[in-house]
């Protein structure tokens, strides 16, 4: 049997579709399973055991030269095409749903197609009040597939706890307990702001080790927080970690502080506590679902815009207080696997 999976767009959504993988594969063991993913996503799922074959769209590029280089565009789509189109599949399920993703959907040689969203011509499911991870749920039942157990997760390679380890000694780090900080996010409107962080890092409880992470292009926004931070113990690890060493990083956290991005989702993968600082989107619909895991919400009247850049920056309202008083409340909570 061979099954394609369609999921390209961002880290935190295509790591929501690893449990629905996990699913297929569960339900249809000696499965050949292709995934089709975004190259900056494929890095998830190079050690999935679920996974057989990764194609990779250039979704990014794609975005990027979409004026300046059709002609590239082109290639590049028609060359992915061939890759889809070059197995016939048995089953074929679109847990995207936007036209980037149905375009393939509709290309590639598949005996019953599923899509969530309403196109029209395949099998599909669209409910925007669900939660995501439900909403891909309820694709996979028109399938037939079980989903009693569609919970993320992410696997890394056997060397990299070791190289974690190993750049954690060299940082002063004594097997004290971690407060995993993540400031940034793809929107400006998710970011609680450095300042905040930087009160919240004053205030966290002697002993605990607050580590800051990010992307290359945001290792110069933290030099400012960490040169004026007064915690000795804080360890600056922006843009020095591949996705991997993220992820066992996260493992190793007693706690994750986040607004909603990528390390709020990989926590839940991990299992380890998080704190979601959550402003312009709608934690009912993307937030964590464990009961240990807090949500904090600012007071002011937040409507939830979506939009991309807050004039009032309204997650701002949220303090530092309230979120070391959460740190606090899980440092001190025993944790239950």
């Amino acid at each position: 049997m061979n099954i394609l999976v369609i999921k390209q767009t961002s880290l935190g959504d295509v790591l929501h579709s690893t449990g629905h993988i996990r699913a297929l594969k569960t339900q249809f063991p000696n499965s050949h399973l292709t995934l089709l993913t975004a190259s900056t996503s494929a890095e998830i799922f190079i050690n999935n055991p679920y996974v057989d074959e990764i194609i990779c769209f250039e979704r990014y590029a794609v975005k990027q030269k979409w004026l300046s280089n059709p002609s590239w565009v082109f290639s590049h789509f028609r060359e992915v095409i061939r890759q889809v189109r070059n197995r016939n599949y048995d089953l074929a399920i679109d847990l995207q749903g936007r036209w980037k993703s149905v375009l393939f959907l509709y290309l590639c040689k598949a005996s019953h197609k599923y899509v969530k969203g309403r196109w029209l011509g395949v099998h599909r499911f669209r409910d925007r009040s669900l939660h995501a991870l439900s909403e891909m749920d309820q694709v996979l039942k028109l399938a037939k597939v079980d989903t009693s157990d569609t919970s993320m997760e992410f696997f890394s390679a056997d060397d990299v706890n070791a190289s974690v380890n190993s750049r954690l000694v060299k940082s002063g780090y004594k097997n004290q307990p971690i407060v995993l900080i993540s400031p940034f996010t793809r929107w400006q409107s998710k970011n609680w702001s450095l300042k905040n962080y930087e009160e919240l890092i004053h205030r966290l409880p002697t002993g605990v080790v607050p580590v800051i992470t990010g992307s290359v292009s945001d290792a110069s926004k933290v030099e400012s927080l960490v040169g004026s931070s007064t915690n000795s113990l804080l360890i600056n690890f922006c843009g020095e970690l591949g996705l991997q060493e993220f992820a066992e990083l996260v493992r190793k956290a007693a706690v994750v502080v986040s607004g909603d991005s990528f390390a709020m989702h990989l926590a839940v993968a991990c299992h380890t506590p998080v704190i979601a600082l959550f402003g312009p989107t709608d934690e009912l619909k993307v937030g964590p679902g464990n009961p240990r895991d807090k949500v904090l919400r600012s007071k002011k009247e937040c409507r939830r815009c979506y939009d991309r850049v807050c004039k009032r920056q309204c997650i701002d309202a949220i303090s530092a207080e309230q979120v070391c008083t959460e740190v606090q409340t899980i440092l001190a909570t025993p944790i239950v696997p």
